[in-house]
């Protein structure tokens, strides 16, 4: 089984974004954070899903996620 991890910074993002969310309404705090699961493992599953972000950085994906990108390296 493939799993992701998740670098520090990012993690700071996500849960600044999740904090924001529920902070207004726990329910979209909590879809959010599990449609950034599902995107998550897609990317694991499909490693070249997304679009290529080759352009920033060599081998950079992203996936878009509401109004965020999940940015992915392989």
């Amino acid at each position: 089984m493939s799993r992701y991890v998740i670098n520090v910074l990012a993690s700071r993002d996500l849960n600044e974004i999740v904090d924001y969310f529920t902070e207004n309404n726990l329910e979209a705090g909590e879809r959010f954070f599990r449609a950034f699961n599902r995107k998550c493992q897609q990317l694991v599953a499909f490693p070249n899903s997304g679009k290529s972000y080759a352009a920033i950085h060599p081998g950079l994906r992203g996936l878009s996620l509401t109004d965020y990108i999940i940015f992915t390296e392989f």
